[in-house]
Parts: structure tokens; C-alpha cells; sequence
């Protein structure tokens, strides 16, 4: 019997127990009015002129309050704390709307609820990327819920503006995060937050241009795919609106305990499903995949280039390792190369942005301004 198949008892017991412990906890909360106020987090959604998905999670408030550059690193600490220890809200019952549609759902037992809305073109704004969905909580959770726990989500479709999409990686791609060393990851996630956490020089300008285009007025969509777990969403999307970073949904990865592994998703099978999950909604759309040397990046969008033949335009790997690593995404490089992709392993933002604008991706106009950023940025 191999290895594995020995894991599996083991992780099914393990993952049943987890459930059952969350259960009576709820359950013991509830019984005894201890359960903190309830809040909905939507996660931003995507779809296109026929239908649209947006999930997100019903939590209890931990009461977060909002970050700022003076916050000391043992308030972040305790914000990060409050973050992981937040408990879900299972099998609470939710309104939906979404142009004038209702659905009544579920949060599943973790708290995370998932929605489809068929889209009605008429009623799509010419000039509007993103369109608001209205939740509503229809359950009582806590005892004399004061008011009505509301939140909106957005969904994002492109318009005919649109030239091509971006896949982006976030972690030493975007954010400065050093995740090949564990204990530097540890202590930039545990004692920053999202306005003092640096991202890497000229990415937002580099970003910025991206999302225009060439003609310096189109809606190119953004998708950030990310390893880092759900409970980091609010961080991820604090720090791209404080850096002026293109606004997109933002696809993490759900951590716990799985009956067939014990990671419920992993690096590997994670950025795969959210990636084909963006090409599949846009079949006519070319996409630009970014990344980095220091995961698996390379490997993943190779993967992606052969089961996605023509339609990945170029890509961008920012390069954070060391030789060894290097000359590995060198023989991925010449073989997408031999399928007609180019892939760049990039030294620093501008080199990309040159590249970038040598395809015609963006105008040689913009590299000015993203020196200048990358610049910028450096100083600080």
C-alpha cells in the first residue's frame, strides 16, 4: 500500500474532527450569545455578457480596525491574529440581487457562499467595468441583531474597450513578500500592513499602462491569482487601492484540512483552476500572464500556453532567484519559444515595460513615467 493511500484514513478522521469541532463551537457560541456581530465579505466576481459569478464569506466581525502608516507592529500583529481567528457563519440563509434578480442561498460550512447570475445586456452600463451586487443577510445569528447585515460585491465585465486581460501573481510579483525565506514572509506578514507593505518598484505604473493599453484609453481587465489564504483578502485589497494598482478580483487559496490531502488546495492545483477559470470565461480574449522565478510561475504558465494554444500574448517572469533557478526558467523560456510565446525573466519592472512596449502592449510614451515611479519608489 503506498504512502498515500495510508495518508488518506488519517486526513478523512482529521478533516471530520475539524468539522465537528467547528460545529460544537458555533453551536456553543450561539446557545450561549457569545458569537461577535456578523459581517458579509464579498470577494470581487467576474463574468461576461452572459453570466457572472462572485462569491465571499460570512464571518463574525473581529472589529479591524483601518490600517495606517503609524500603526505599530504589535497593533498589526493583533490585526493579523484577529484575521485568522475570525469564525465562520455556516449554513446562514442570504439574499442576492443583482440587476433586479434574487437568489436565496446558503453559506456552506465554512462560511463561504458561491452565486451565478445570468446577465441582462440591456441593462449593462456602456462606460461601467464593474456592477454592483446587493447581499443581504435573511438569518439571526446573534441574539437582538440589532440592524440589517448588508453588504455589495461587484462583478466585473469587460466592455468593447477591451484589447487583452492580465493574470497577475501577487507575492514578489507585485508585493515585495520574499516567500523563498520563511522567517523574513513571517515577519513582513505579521508586522506590516497594507499601507506599509512596499511593492515592488514601478509595478503600479507598469500595471497602470497595462490596463490602458496602447491607445492609453482602453478597459483591459486585471485577475490576481495569489497562493496566500482568504483571510489576507481585505490586506490584498487595501494595498493595490493605496498603490493605485488596477483594480480586479482578487482569487486566493482556501486553507485547512482536506480527506484526500491535507492542504485543501495546493500551490500547484490552485493557480491552474483560477487561471483556466478566467480564459474559459473570455474564449475571444488574449491574456499577458506576470510572475515570478521564486514558485512555480513558470511551470504553471507553460502548462497553461499548451493547454491554451494562442491566446497568451507574452510573459513577464520577474526574476528574484538565484542562477540555479535560472538557467531552469531559461529551458522553459526556449521552449515557449518554440510555441510562439515569449516569456521574459525580468531583472525589474522597466525591462517588461520596454518589452511591453516594443509589442505594442502599451505607448513608448508611458516608459517615462514608470522609470520615474520605479524611482520613486526606491527612494522610499
Amino acid at each position: 500500500m503506498s504512502k498515500e493511500n495510508d495518508k488518506g484514513p488519517l486526513l478523512k478522521f482529521l478533516s471530520k474532527a475539524d468539522d465537528a469541532l467547528d460545529q460544537k463551537k458555533f453551536a456553543f457560541k450561539k446557545r450561549f450569545n457569545l458569537i461577535d456581530p456578523v459581517a458579509i465579505q464579498p470577494y470581487r466576481g467576474f463574468g461576461n455578457q452572459e453570466q457572472v459569478t462572485i462569491s465571499g464569506r460570512i464571518l463574525e466581525d473581529e472589529g479591524i480596525g483601518e490600517s495606517l502608516k503609524t500603526d505599530t507592529k504589535w497593533r498589526n500583529m493583533v490585526s493579523m491574529y484577529k484575521r485568522f481567528n475570525s469564525d465562520e457563519i455556516p449554513l446562514a440563509r442570504m439574499k442576492a440581487t443583482f440587476q433586479g434578480q434574487e437568489q436565496e442561498i446558503k453559506s456552506d460550512e465554512e462560511g463561504y457562499f458561491h452565486l451565478n447570475f445570468p446577465v441582462d445586456r440591456d441593462k449593462l452600463a456602456s462606460d461601467e467595468l464593474w456592477h454592483p451586487v446587493q447581499l443581504e443577510l435573511l438569518d439571526q445569528i446573534v441574539k437582538n441583531q440589532p440592524e440589517i447585515v448588508k453588504a455589495t460585491g461587484e462583478v466585473l465585465i469587460p466592455d468593447a474597450k477591451t484589447e487583452f486581460g492580465v493574470i497577475s501573481d501577487v507575492d514578489d510579483t507585485i508585493l515585495i513578500s520574499e516567500v523563498n525565506q520563511l522567517f523574513r514572509v513571517i515577519r513582513l506578514s505579521l508586522t506590516e500592513n497594507a499601507l506599509t507593505r512596499a511593492p515592488f518598484e514601478g509595478a503600479a505604473a507598469f500595471y497602470r499602462a497595462l490596463a490602458k493599453g496602447r491607445s492609453g484609453s482602453s478597459h483591459n481587465p486585471f485577475f490576481y491569482v495569489s497562493s496566500s489564504p482568504w483571510n489576507l483578502y481585505d490586506v490584498l485589497e487595501d494595498f493595490f487601492a493605496v498603490n493605485n494598482i488596477p483594480k480586479g478580483p482578487i482569487m486566493l487559496r482556501d486553507i485547512g484540512i482536506d480527506p484526500r490531502k491535507f492542504i485543501k488546495e495546493s500551490h500547484h492545483e490552485h493557480k491552474p483552476v483560477k487561471i483556466r477559470s478566467v480564459l474559459d470565461t473570455y474564449p475571444q480574449l488574449k491574456f499577458i500572464l506576470i510572475g515570478d522565478s521564486g514558485q512555480h510561475d513558470p511551470e504553471i504558465y507553460k502548462q497553461v500556453v499548451q493547454e491554451y494554444p494562442g491566446r497568451i500574448s507574452a510573459i513577464y517572469i520577474r526574476d528574484v532567484t538565484q542562477a540555479n533557478r535560472d538557467s531552469e526558467i531559461d529551458i522553459i523560456k526556449e521552449e515557449l519559444t518554440n510555441q510562439g510565446v515569449e516569456m521574459l525573466r525580468c531583472p525589474d519592472t522597466v525591462a517588461a515595460a520596454r518589452h511591453a512596449a516594443e509589442k505594442g502592449f502599451i505607448p513608448a510614451s508611458v516608459l517615462t513615467e514608470i522609470e520615474r515611479e520605479k524611482e520613486k519608489d526606491q527612494a522610499l
